[in-house]
């Protein structure tokens, strides 16, 4: 009897050293050989700034490797000239075989005069004519930070809406696209050139309370007669 179960022992023995060599082995195969696609359970999940602010999901998406990058600039096709600092660069393969990065990072909103707001939360959301990519910055006010990301590769095609509604998961009614959908969206705040810088949109009410210009110009007249009775009263007809 001793002698079984000395061998039970060494057999129970020989089958967990094999389970740890496996282990090990496809952990090593996974960082030397990397996958060439991904498959649809695949997922990668960022927390941008590490306090769930901001978390990006891409779904479908297998990662291949992720570092620390020094700091650069990149600029949008409305001509935001835009930086990153302290970000890391997630590169990735998706379930067609094509690879794209991931560039995130959360820095301070001095170094983005644009979106610096003390006391609302603001955004750009924007293509980058440098790089093949989509980015998406904002200053969380509450927080005191911005945060960025961009996704992009050469045979990566992420749409503003993608990037914000399905990868950042953002609320439709509150973030609204400001370079795809023009007639969706009201810029107040921006002299420049471009017309895709935007503040958090409010409810119609304080809308028509606070920027009444943006309001008529925003909504169609009779859309709610209590706010358009005030509008005409403040001059607008």
């Amino acid at each position: 009897m001793a002698n079984l179960k000395k061998v039970g022992v060494i057999l129970i023995g020989l089958f967990v050293a094999l389970l740890l060599i496996s282990f090990s082995v496809g952990s090593a195969i996974n960082l030397l050989v990397p996958p060439s696609e991904a498959t649809y359970s695949d997922e990668i999940v960022e927390d941008i700034g590490g306090d769930n602010a901001l978390v990006a999901t891409l779904k479908g998406c297998a990662e291949i490797n992720r570092k620390d990058i020094s700091d650069g600039n990149f600029k949008t096709d409305s001509n935001f000239n835009l930086c990153w600092k302290n970000a890391k660069n997630i590169s990735y393969v998706d379930t067609y075989g094509h690879k794209g990065y991931v560039i995130v990072w959360k820095d301070s909103p001095d170094d983005y005069p644009d979106i610096s707001s003390r006391n609302k939360t603001m955004y750009i959301s924007d293509y980058v004519s440098s790089m093949n990519g989509t980015c998406f910055l904002v200053n969380f006010h509450e927080k005191n930070a911005v945060y960025g990301i961009i996704v992009g590769g050469d045979d990566i095609e992420c749409s503003e809406s993608k990037l914000m509604y399905e990868i950042l998961n953002l609320n439709r009614s509150e973030f609204i696209q400001t370079y795809s959908t023009t007639s969706n969206s009201y810029s107040s705040g921006y002299d420049g050139s471009s017309s895709h810088y935007h503040t958090v949109v409010p409810d119609r009410y304080t809308l028509s309370r606070t920027d009444p210009g943006a309001y008529y110009d925003h909504y169609e007249y009779g859309d709610n007669y209590d706010i358009d009775n005030y509008l005409e009263s403040e001059g607008y007809d």
